[in-house]
């Protein structure tokens, strides 16, 4: 896992009883042979893509793909009927190694050929090895086409799968030396972070020696009300050569994959509470996760079946996929008393996906009311401490907060230092200096904390007396049972910046952006790295110091990306004690430009964006807490929308904050190609 847009994955349920898997027809072709190629940058593709009916990107028809033409069976209706969560529409994937796959009962040509695809969490796009051994993506009907490694002919490569929630593609890749190992890249083509790397290896497997093969991973997210899981499985042949299914379950403490059981092929549940593998007599079987015990006690789901691997669920869990040599077929995942026989969903073989149908959101913040709006998005963003499980303490997914960053709705001179103290954190708002009661109450859910933990919370109010009286210090101080720190900053914001950096020799890199480039410093703040801030060019006393102390390793640069002119004088500017380190440019004079760069480069695929137009201020302050947040001008250049276009497979959501009527669905337009839903406010903004 690398980057840290590491969260969130949503997850869809099944289609009506109507629709079935559907039974897919058309010339069969033998599976192409796996070229060779290599990992970790973005190139443009060979061939050209299908269709450019847009100037910024690939405009793919809506897609609607019919059910099975073959009418349900008894047992189909009554489990449909059975079910009582809402259902939703799906859709077989099957391709077989050549340029035609089976999207439901249609047979769509690519401009290449397709090995081993699978399908967005989204449900908008396919990952998949082309004939020149590459990773690469398109939509569901062929076009976009996009490739995100580059070719080298000492590699070949194999089985990606979504991770994160669609942010990491995770693929099998053999290097020169003949071993197996699982490698990463980033889904939307920036990836910065990965491309820097010598070894894109993921993390987890990089000290296992090798042979990983068949990784499957699931990300789904938390909301409120829900549990966060992420989980990677992989198949990983022992020096003895045993085949064995390893897990990397990133909700148990602890850190790297081991070993659950003998078997190959695994493939984890759409929410990472099961996973299917083949056992070893090559029938299926389930197992449940996580494993507490590490002595797993997996159900046979098949019997006489003949598996050649490809293991896929339905959206709801309730069946698994797998292929043979002659076609694609099903069973229920939790068999009722004697086995079921498996039915043909594909008269077409090859490796089976499922495509989910479901519109991606847009959600919608108004402007009008700061106060309100803060609140609104703090409570849809931030959990009560109070309602996490102990099992989830700690865990990736779950967005608590330790601090609260107040100040007036009428101080703009604040924002910068605002933005650098909350650093993705929580954003609230006083209006007219004054606590109001709506507010001091979401600092109290806040600051709730976890049962049995006594973690410091803190309250930082940035502004002059004068904004904020001290008033406002004593009623946060009086809140009762949270034992809360105060601090006061007053908008000396690189002063501040530096004040609240980490301390000295515990990081690597630094973020440096001018006090004046609000935009910028807006995206870079909830990157995971320190953000200093210069007073245009001139570098201050207080961000010269901080960076007199970044930390040096044997092993990896120190690192400082300049976001903007100004920063990029300051930073290469002389003052007494200067240590050396690497500089990165991002940027250049134009802030929202500058704010693109950021979160192009500081963040690995997120899979959340929020968009706000750079006059805005506060509804630019209001945008980091669900961010990474993108500052547009009136409307995204063509840049930002290129940006867009390319986090289709990749973007659970995107939130738009103030702005024209328009821009939500100019946004939504350049993000899903026209097919998201504009909803206003979401109660819900999931990790």
């Amino acid at each position: 896992m690398t980057g840290t847009g590491k969260w969130l994955l949503w997850l869809t349920a099944m289609t009506t009883a109507s629709m079935t898997l559907t039974a897919c027809d058309g010339a069969h072709a033998d599976r192409g042979a796996m070229k060779a190629g290599s990992a970790t940058t973005s190139t443009t593709v060979p061939y050209p893509a299908t269709t450019t009916a847009h100037p910024h990107r690939p405009r793919p028809p809506h897609i609607t793909v019919p059910g099975s033409t073959t009418p349900p069976s008894p047992e189909d209706v009554a489990e449909a009927a059975a079910t009582a969560r809402p259902l939703q529409p799906f859709t077989l994937v099957v391709s077989d190694g050549s340029d035609i796959v089976q999207v439901g009962d249609r047979a769509v040509q690519f401009s290449t050929t397709v090995t081993d695809a699978t399908v967005s969490p989204n449900g908008r796009d396919l990952a998949f090895v082309d004939r020149l051994g590459n990773i690469a993506l398109a939509h569901l009907d062929g076009s976009g086409l996009r490739v995100l490694t580059s070719l080298d002919p000492g590699v070949r490569r194999a089985q990606p799968t979504f991770e994160d929630g669609g942010s990491e593609v995770v693929f099998s890749e053999r290097g020169s030396d003949g071993v197996w190992r699982l490698k990463e890249v980033a889904a939307d083509g920036h990836d910065d972070l990965t491309a820097g790397r010598t070894d894109p290896t993921v993390e987890e497997t990089a000290s296992d020696g090798g042979q990983d093969t068949a990784p499957s991973a699931t990300w789904f997210q938390a909301s409120h009300d829900g549990t966060a899981r992420s989980v990677l499985l992989f198949e990983h042949r022992t020096a003895r050569g045993v085949t064995k299914v390893y897990v990397a379950d990133r909700n148990q403490r602890g850190f790297g994959a081991y070993a659950l059981l003998d078997g190959r092929a695994p493939a984890v549940s759409p929410s990472g509470d099961r996973f299917a593998f083949l056992g070893p007599d090559g029938q299926v079987e389930v197992q449940a996760l996580p494993v507490e015990t590490r002595r797993p006690h997996p159900t046979t789901i098949t019997a006489g079946a003949h598996p050649t691997g490809h293991l896929a669920w339905s959206p709801d869990g309730r069946r698994v996929l797998f292929s043979t040599r002659h076609d694609v077929e099903s069973v229920s995942s939790d068999p009722v008393g004697r086995l079921e026989r498996a039915r043909l969903v594909s008269a077409h073989p090859g490796v089976p996906a499922v495509a989910t149908l479901t519109p991606p959101t847009v959600g919608v913040y108004a402007a009008t009311d700061a106060v309100s709006t803060s609140l609104t998005v703090s409570h849809a963003r931030f959990v009560d401490g109070t309602a996490i499980p102990d099992s989830e303490i700690g865990a990736d997914g779950i967005a608590w907060a330790t601090h609260v960053t107040l100040l007036s709705t009428r101080d703009p001179d604040a924002a910068a230092a605002a933005a650098a103290v909350a650093a993705g954190g929580p954003i609230l708002f006083l209006p007219g200096g004054r606590l109001d009661p709506r507010v001091r109450d979401e600092v109290m859910r806040l600051l709730q904390q976890p049962r049995g933990y006594r973690i410091g919370a803190t309250v930082d109010i940035v502004g002059t007396t004068d904004d904020v009286p001290t008033s406002v210090d004593s009623e946060i101080r009086g809140l009762g049972g949270l034992h809360v720190r105060v601090r006061r900053f007053t908008p000396d914001a690189a002063a501040v910046a530096a004040a609240v950096a980490v301390p000295r020799g515990s990081h690597d890199t630094y973020v440096v952006v001018s006090k004046d480039d609000l935009p910028a410093i807006a995206s870079a703040t909830g990157a995971g790295h320190p953000v200093l801030l210069t007073d245009g060019t001139t570098m201050p006393s207080a961000t010269a110091a901080r960076l007199d102390r970044i930390a040096h390793w044997v092993d990896a640069p120190a690192t400082v990306y300049a976001v903007g002119h100004d920063a990029q004088v300051a930073v290469r500017s002389s003052w007494p004690g200067k240590r050396p380190f690497v500089v990165v440019d991002l940027g250049g004079t134009d802030p929202a430009a500058d704010s693109l760069a950021a979160v192009q480069a500081l963040y690995d695929a997120p899979g959340r964006l929020s968009v706000a137009p750079a006059a805005d201020w506060r509804s630019v302050l209001i945008a980091t807490m669900a961010g990474p947040a993108l500052v547009v001008d009136q409307q995204p250049s063509a840049a930002a929308q290129e940006h867009l276009a390319a986090g289709e497979a990749v973007l659970r959501a995107v939130y738009v904050f103030g702005g024209s009527p328009d821009l939500p669905r100019t946004v939504g337009d350049e993000a899903y190609g026209g097919h998201a839903v504009v909803r206003r406010s979401p109660e819900d903004i999931p990790e």
